[in-house]
C-alpha cells in the first residue's frame, strides 16, 4: 500500500509538472505572439532620385507618408530598408515625360499635352515581406497611384478641401496578393470655381490681403491633387488690384504646377454683368481694341497660365460680341496662342444667339471649346427647362461635332446658386445622377477634358464635387472594372444597407417629383429677371408657366385652380414622402452611432445630408402653403383663409430655420464669410449662403402673398447696379 501511495504521488507530481509545462508553453506562445504583434510595423518606401526630384511626385510622397503615419498605429516608415514587413516600390520615371494620352477616337487636331497619369499596383508576399509595386510612366502617375492607394484601397476619404477621413489601422490592412489600377477617363480633369459668385474661395483668389488667402487656395489645390485632378480654373473679377494681384496669381499657378495641375483663368471680352474682368472697355475705343487686348494680356500673363477661357457675351441674354467685333476675337485667340504660348478655350452658353445660332464657336482651329450645361440636368435628357430651352441636347450635338475638329472639354455644373439650390437651400441629389451619366456619355465620345463648374460645397454639395472627381477615373480590382452608381461614393462613407436604401429612395423621389413632375419650377425661388415686365422677363432657371400677378388678378377662379391643382397635390405628396424618408434616416444614423458602427466624422456627414434633405421636405410644405394662400385669395372658402395658411407657412419656416442654424454650426469656413452680409469683390454684398441663412426666399414669398406684391423691387436682395455693371461700358 505504501508503495502504491508513493507511486500515485509520483505520478500526480509528474502530471502537475507536465500541466505547468503546458501552461508555460501556452503563455509563451501567446506572449510571444503579442510581442510579435506589438512590434512596430516597418514600412519601407523605395523611391529613386528621379521620383524625389519631381515636385508632383515628391509632394505627393511626403503627403502619403504623413497620412500613413496618422493612420497606421506605431508604423515606422523608412526607405530602402533591408528588412521590413511591407515594402512599397515606386517606379523609375522620367521627370520630362509629357505625352498626350491617346483617346478612344483619332483626333485630327493638336491636343494640349498632359502626362499619362495611369497607374497599376501589384501586391505579392515573399518570405515575411509584402511588396506593393507601382507601375506608372510619369511623376503624375506616381502621385495619382499613391493617392489612389490611400483613397481607393486603404479607406481614406478626401471629400472636402478642409476635411478628410483618416482611417485607423492597427496593422497593414490589405490582402497579401492583389492588383489594382486606375486610368483617367479624361486627359484634363478638374474644376472651375465660379468666383462670380461669393463662394468659399472667391475673396482668397482675388485678394492677396485676405487673411490666409494663399494658404486656403493651397488647401484646395492639394484637394485636387489628392483626388487625381490636373486642371484648375476660376473667373477673374474686374476689381482685382492691378498692382498686387499678379504676384498672388503667379504664386498660385506655380504651386499648382508643382502639384502637377494646369491652371487657367476665365475672362470676358467685355461682359458687363457680375463684375466680370474685361479685356476691353467697349465704349472707349481709344486706344484701339487690339492695343487694349495686347496690354491686358501682357498684364495677365505675368502669371504663367496654361490656358485662358474667353467669354464673348455682354452678359446672359445679352448680345454676343463675336459678330460685332470678329477681328478682336480673332486677335485674342492668336495672341494667347502665339505670343503667350497658352491654349485659348472658348466658353459656350446654353443661351442661343439672337440669330438663332445655338452654340457659338471660336475663330481659330487651334482654339478649344468648353461645352456648358447647367443645373441638375444632363446633356442628353429630353426635358431640361433651363434658360428657355426645352433641353440641352444641342450642347451634346455641339460636343460631338466639335470633338472632331478641336480640343473639346465638357463643362457641367455641380451647383447653380442664385435662387436654385444652396441659396434656398435645397440639397438636390439629381446632380449626382446626371453628372455621372454625362461622364459616361462624354468619356464614350472621347472628349479630352471634363471641367466641373462649381458654386459652393456646403449643404452636402461637397459630395457632388467629390463624386465627380472620383468618377473621372476608371478603377479596376484584380482586372475587373469597379462599378459605380450615383450614390457609390456616399456608400463609401458607410456601408449600411438600410442607409443606402433610404438614400436611393430619396434620389428616386427627387427625380420623380422635382424633375419629372417639374416641382423645381416651384421649389426654386424666382430670379429677379422673372419678375420684370415683358420683354425683360427672360428665363433662367425653371419657373412656373404663369405669372403670379396673372394668377391673382387676371385668371378666373377656374383658371387659377387649374394652374395650381397638380403642383399643390405634388408638393404635398413630396413633402410627406420625403418627411418619412428623413425621419427613418435620422433614426438609422442615431442607431448606428449608438452601436459604435459609425464614427463621429461619418455621423456628422450623414447628419448634414439628412438635414439637407429634411429642408427640401419643409420647403415643399412651405411652398404648398404659400401657393395655397395665394389661391385662397381668389376664392370664398373661409375654412382655408389666406391668413391661416400664411400663419402655418411661417411656423414651417421656423422649423427650417432651426435646421439652418444647426447646419451653420458645421460650415468649414467662417459663417461671416459664407452666410452674412459683407464687402465682396463680386456683385453680391454677402456670402453665397446669406439667403439660406435667413431663409430669405421663404419669407419673401410669404410677404409677397400677404401684400400682393410680385414686382422685382419688393424686398429686393440684389444690388442691380453692381450685378448689371453698366458703368463698365465706359470705365474699367
Amino acid at each position: 500500500m505504501t508503495f502504491g501511495v508513493q507511486s500515485h504521488k509520483q505520478s500526480a507530481s509528474a502530471v502537475t509538472r507536465f500541466t505547468r509545462l503546458l501552461i508555460l508553453t501556452a503563455l509563451a506562445v501567446v506572449f510571444g505572439a503579442h510581442i510579435s504583434h506589438a512590434r512596430p510595423l516597418v514600412l519601407s518606401i523605395d523611391a529613386s532620385k528621379n521620383v524625389r526630384s519631381n515636385t508632383a511626385a515628391s509632394l505627393a510622397l511626403s503627403d502619403f507618408e504623413a497620412l500613413l503615419s496618422h493612420s497606421l498605429s506605431g508604423v515606422q516608415i523608412t526607405h530602402y530598408a533591408r528588412t521590413c514587413r511591407v515594402r512599397i516600390v515606386l517606379p523609375e520615371v522620367s521627370p520630362n515625360r509629357d505625352l498626350c494620352i491617346p483617346g478612344p477616337s483619332v483626333r485630327p487636331y493638336l491636343c494640349t499635352a498632359v502626362p499619362d497619369a495611369s497607374y497599376r499596383w501589384q501586391s505579392k508576399k515573399r518570405g515575411g515581406t509584402v511588396t506593393l509595386r507601382l507601375t506608372a510612366v510619369s511623376p503624375e502617375g506616381v502621385a495619382a497611384g499613391l493617392y489612389g492607394l490611400l483613397q481607393e484601397k486603404l479607406g481614406f476619404r478626401f471629400y472636402h478641401p478642409r476635411e478628410s477621413i483618416i482611417p485607423s489601422h492597427n496593422n497593414w490592412p490589405l490582402p497579401e496578393h492583389f492588383t489594382f489600377s486606375g486610368s483617367p477617363r479624361f486627359e484634363k480633369r478638374g474644376f472651375h470655381l465660379h468666383t462670380q459668385h461669393p463662394i468659399e474661395l472667391t475673396e482668397q483668389l482675388m485678394n492677396p490681403l485676405q487673411p490666409n488667402a494663399f494658404e486656403e487656395v493651397k488647401e484646395y489645390i492639394d484637394w485636387l491633387a489628392r483626388n487625381g485632378q490636373n486642371t484648375f480654373q476660376f473667373f477673374l473679377l474686374r476689381e482685382v488690384d492691378r498692382k498686387t494681384w499678379p504676384d498672388h496669381a503667379r504664386r498660385i499657378v506655380e504651386y499648382a504646377h508643382r502639384r502637377g495641375i494646369r491652371c487657367g483663368i476665365e475672362i470676358s471680352l467685355s461682359m458687363i454683368q457680375q463684375q466680370a474682368f474685361q479685356l476691353i472697355t467697349l465704349l472707349r475705343p481709344y486706344p484701339s481694341y487690339q492695343r487694349q487686348v495686347d496690354d491686358t494680356l501682357a498684364w495677365l500673363f505675368q502669371a504663367p497660365w496654361d490656358y485662358v477661357s474667353l467669354d464673348v457675351t455682354l452678359g446672359e441674354h445679352l448680345p454676343f460680341l463675336d459678330k460685332l467685333l470678329p477681328d478682336v476675337q480673332m486677335h485674342i485667340e492668336q495672341q494667347v496662342e502665339k505670343r503667350h504660348g497658352a491654349r485659348l478655350m472658348y466658353a459656350t452658353h446654353v443661351i442661343g444667339a439672337k440669330d438663332g445660332t445655338k452654340v457659338r464657336r471660336p475663330k481659330l482651329p487651334n482654339s478649344g471649346i468648353m461645352i456648358h450645361t447647367v443645373m441638375c440636368y444632363s446633356a442628353s435628357e429630353a426635358n431640361a427647362p433651363v434658360y428657355g430651352n426645352k433641353n440641352q441636347r444641342f450642347m451634346l450635338e455641339a460636343a460631338i461635332a466639335e470633338n472632331k475638329k478641336r480640343e473639346t472639354w465638357y463643362w457641367p455644373e455641380s451647383s447653380y446658386w442664385v435662387g436654385f439650390d444652396t441659396s434656398v437651400p435645397l440639397l438636390l441629389l439629381p446632380y449626382l445622377d446626371v453628372r455621372r451619366a454625362d461622364i459616361e456619355t462624354m468619356a464614350a465620345l472621347g472628349v479630352s477634358g471634363h471641367l466641373t463648374f462649381s458654386s459652393g460645397w456646403e449643404w452636402g454639395y461637397w459630395l457632388i464635387d467629390w463624386s465627380i472627381a472620383r468618377w473621372s477615373w476608371q478603377l479596376q480590382d484584380n482586372g475587373k472594372k469597379r462599378p459605380t452608381s450615383p450614390l457609390s461614393r456616399l456608400a463609401e462613407l458607410n456601408n449600411d444597407r438600410e442607409l443606402q436604401r433610404l438614400m436611393r429612395r430619396a434620389l428616386t423621389l427627387q427625380n420623380t417629383y422635382l424633375k419629372e413632375r417639374e416641382l423645381l419650377r416651384f421649389m426654386a425661388a424666382l430670379t429677379p429677371f422673372s419678375e420684370l415686365p415683358p420683354p425683360f422677363n427672360r428665363p433662367f432657371q425653371p419657373e412656373p408657366k404663369f405669372r403670379y400677378e396673372w394668377l391673382l388678378h387676371e385668371a378666373t377662379p377656374a383658371e387659377a385652380q387649374q394652374a395650381l391643382a397638380q403642383p399643390l397635390a405634388d408638393l404635398e405628396k413630396y413633402a410627406s414622402h420625403m418627411g418619412e424618408i428623413v425621419k427613418l434616416l435620422g433614426e438609422r444614423i442615431e442607431q448606428l452611432s449608438a452601436a459604435g458602427q459609425i464614427g463621429e466624422s461619418q455621423a456628422k456627414l450623414l447628419s448634414e445630408l439628412e438635414r439637407g434633405l429634411r429642408v427640401t421636405a419643409l420647403r415643399a410644405e412651405h411652398r404648398e402653403l404659400t401657393l395655397g394662400a395665394l389661391l385662397a385669395k381668389r376664392s370664398n372658402d373661409h375654412s382655408h383663409s389666406a391668413a391661416a395658411l400664411l400663419t402655418r407657412a411661417r411656423l414651417v419656416r421656423q422649423q427650417a430655420q432651426a435646421i439652418v442654424l444647426k447646419q451653420e454650426g458645421i460650415y468649414r469656413y467662417p459663417v461671416d464669410l459664407l452666410a452674412r452680409r459683407r464687402v465682396s469683390m463680386t456683385a453680391y454684398p454677402f456670402g453665397y449662403l446669406y439667403p439660406a441663412g435667413r431663409l430669405f426666399f421663404w419669407e419673401r414669398e410669404e410677404e409677397q402673398v400677404e401684400h400682393e406684391r410680385f414686382d422685382v423691387l419688393f424686398m429686393n436682395l440684389w444690388d442691380f447696379r453692381r450685378t448689371l455693371g453698366l458703368g463698365s461700358l465706359f470705365f474699367r
